[in-house]
């Protein structure tokens, strides 16, 4: 049995089979990306992906802002993280080039040397955990301006313990007008495993056997393709995610709860970002339904369920402005460019489920990082050069 196992181990490193667990336990936020690691990602997409001693999937970062250039902070969730395409292709790696291909570009006055993005997004991740990222590290980089994504279909319930459970990371509540927070979730059996000499030992010998990597790969490979209405030939069933019809749907009073938390987290990130000499700056990207690339089908929904497609970015902006917050949607423009130009900026072809599902590819990642540059580059915000 032992010779097998080693046999196998064996075999395992000789082929090049290296998927070393990318995630940790963190006392603040649930979990955050490990430091100094390197694999492949193959779950969707297809990257090379390096995390940076800070424990984020990103480039390495000198503490000191360079004089002439803006520093732009960016946090969010698996669609800012990115593991899907590599590095160079991610919105936010291509975010400082395209604003600085936009004419006349207002946010860069003063910045002669260009803008530099230092990306925090962490798989998985709501609101209030990108705020808690802020505040643990990306303030102390000193960023001019704090981007936040927002990913709807699943942002709004991340934040609260009514949808996500009190397992796996902090919640926020509202009591009379005042935002809570819990930590339960650091009781959780699964947190204080991970944290035990048994789940200690766990990781490790996930961190160093390929054979044990190969098999959570396998296990992970399982876990994310359960339940998809794929055969064969692909899948077929419209992305309409748990929380669509209320996202879309006609009825204002849906996920009333949810709305105010998230309100409440970004006015209260905006005043500390303030304090801090930044200034934050939200965007929000799209979800599969939004750019379905059967137009046909999409409009279909919409006149049968009432929906409407643009719902959630109308609600935030209303938010957000009575907050004075910069909102920059992306969803209306890249829409556009589905139907006009054929974009398909979700999903990965020759993988299930398959194209206009999932995460963005190389294209979405592109078109969004030249929309959203256009539209930063129209801000007019008074910013700190130093």
């Amino acid at each position: 049995m032992a010779f097998s196992v080693a046999a196998l181990e064996l075999g395992c490193r000789f082929i090049g089979i290296e998927a070393p667990r990318l995630y940790r336990t963190d006392s603040d936020r649930g979990w955050t990306l490990k430091s100094n690691v390197r694999t492949h990602w193959s779950q969707e997409g297809s990257a090379p992906v390096r995390t940076n001693s800070q424990g984020y999937r990103d480039s390495e970062w000198a503490l000191a802002k360079e004089p002439g250039v803006l520093r732009i902070a960016v946090l969010g969730d698996s669609f800012t993280e990115a593991l899907q395409v590599p590095l160079e292709q991610t919105w936010v790696n291509q975010l400082p080039t395209a604003m600085a291909a936009v004419p006349g570009c207002r946010l860069l006055q003063g910045f002669p040397k260009g803008a530099e993005t230092l990306n925090f997004g962490v798989g998985g991740y709501g609101t209030g955990q990108s705020w808690l990222t802020w505040q643990k590290d990306a303030q102390r980089f000193q960023p001019q301006v704090v981007l936040h994504a927002v990913y709807f279909e699943n942002d709004l319930r991340d934040n609260i313990e009514s949808e996500r459970g009190s397992g796996s990371s902090p919640t926020f509540s509202l009591h009379q007008g005042t935002l809570s927070r819990s930590d339960a979730f650091r009781s959780s059996p699964d947190y204080r495993f991970r944290q035990s000499w048994a789940g200690q030992l766990s990781d490790w010998v996930l961190g160093w056997s390929r054979l044990a990597q190969l098999i959570n790969q396998l296990k992970n490979l399982r876990n994310a393709r359960a339940g998809e209405e794929c055969d064969t030939d692909g899948c077929t069933f419209f992305p309409l995610g748990p929380d669509g019809t209320k996202l879309y749907g006609p009825d204002p009073e849906d996920l009333p709860e949810s709305w105010e938390i998230l309100r409440s987290i970004l006015r209260q990130w905006n005043k500390e970002s303030k304090n801090r000499g930044s200034r934050l700056v939200v965007t929000s990207v799209t979800t599969p339904p939004q750019l379905w690339p059967n137009r046909q089908e999409r409009d279909q929904k919409v006149k049968d369920q009432q929906l409407d497609w643009f719902k959630p970015e109308t609600q935030l902006a209303g938010l957000l402005k009575a907050d004075g917050i910069p909102y920059l949607p992306l969803a209306q423009e890249l829409q556009q460019q589905a139907d006009e130009q054929g974009l398909i900026a979700h999903g990965f072809a020759g993988q299930k489920p398959g194209p206009g599902y999932g995460h963005w590819n190389r294209e979405g990642h592109k078109a969004a990082a030249t929309v959203l540059a256009r539209k930063l580059c129209s801000l007019d915000l008074p910013l700190i050069n130093g």
